[in-house]
């Protein structure tokens, strides 16, 4: 670990605790549904501390990346700041922006391991432009989703970064191993603050910290020709089926996907833990999905390069997550939700 590192995460602190007492970047729950176990109190700064960190520590030091990474970074910004910020506009802009920095940058998905795809894919590059701005979409509105409580985006990606890490420095892969571990550091240092109610990541920092890891991903993969695309898949399954899941469920209930609602599986678990009384039921929901994940995702890890394994262990999740989503809903609809 560097002094410049250190001398960073000290500064993070130290700033942190003057926006505190000068109520700074302080969120409103009234903007949104999803916002409901948020303290009025707690500062949206977790994305402005990750747009630093990637600025000074980022080591493919490229204009145009960091470009489309503020301009992410400003849509979740106005979201947090402004109450009627329309969601069908900013994801028109999600989308526009997505669409230009893979084309800038050259981050497409090449593989999906089924020969029938990978052909229109490597003949039809509309395809893969489409394929690729639907999983970013896909990512970082389901990063955003789950952020609905403490501690859990934030320990999914420290999870997520502490597997490619373990399993670059063991085999290794291609990964820039000093700027992964500072990654994982400065994540579970915003953990830490978020655990004590000092910072959040807000719309700004769940959008930032999810298309750059969408990005980062991509970029590993295609590096490491070793590693199943369906490892990609898995160690971002959650906010991905997270956000899928909840448009086939509006749906199907008739509701516009557009809409916020509090039936999402971290919602579903904070109303079960609150009724049977137990203490610090936010962090706990957080704490809770982040330690069955990481069972998964270790599990997951020793068959990176099995896509058969891979997508055995894809889809169990899937199956746990509804049984246990199903369970919940008929548990909490038993009495008033919430």
């Amino acid at each position: 670990m560097s002094y410049t590192f250190v001398l960073f995460l000290i500064l993070l602190l130290l700033s942190n605790e003057l926006l505190l007492k000068k109520n700074y970047f302080l969120d409103r729950i009234e903007h949104s549904k999803h916002k409901l176990f948020i303290n009025d109190n707690i500062p949206t700064t977790g994305g402005l501390y990750l747009l630093f960190f990637l600025l000074f520590f980022y080591s493919d030091k490229n204009f145009i990346i960091f470009l489309y990474l503020f301009l992410i970074y400003l849509i979740g910004l106005s979201a947090d700041r402004l109450k009627n910020f329309s969601p069908k506009f900013r994801l028109f802009l999600q989308i526009i922006i997505t669409f230009l920095f893979i084309e800038n940058t050259e981050t497409f998905i090449f593989d999906v391991r089924i020969d029938a795809i990978n052909y229109l894919i490597d003949n039809y590059k509309i395809i893969s432009i489409f394929f690729t701005i639907f999983c970013f979409i896909v990512l970082v509105n389901g990063t955003n989703f789950i952020d609905g409580n403490n501690l859990n985006a934030i320990g999914y990606y420290i999870i997520v970064y502490s597997i490619i890490y373990y399993l670059s420095k063991k085999f290794g892969l291609k990964l820039d191993l000093n700027f992964n571990l500072n990654i994982i550091l400065f994540l579970s240092t915003l953990y830490l603050l978020n655990f004590l109610n000092k910072t959040q990541l807000g719309d700004s920092g769940s959008y930032l910290l999810s298309f750059f890891s969408a990005f980062y991903t991509i970029e590993f993969i295609n590096n490491n020709n070793f590693v199943s695309p369906y490892f990609a898949v898995l160690i971002l399954w959650y906010p991905c089926f997270e956000n899928l899941f909840s448009i086939l469920r509006k749906f199907y209930q008739k509701k516009s996907i557009s809409s916020a609602d509090n039936y999402h599986l971290h919602h579903c678990i904070y109303s079960f833990l609150k009724r049977k009384n137990f203490k610090s039921p936010n962090n706990l929901t957080g704490f809770i999905i982040n330690s069955v994940n990481f069972i998964s995702l270790i599990i997951g890890m020793n068959y990176f390069n099995s896509t058969k394994y891979l997508t055995l262990i894809i889809l169990i999740n899937i199956l746990v997550y509804i049984v246990i989503y199903n369970y919940l809903i008929k548990q909490n609809l038993r009495k008033k939700f919430f």
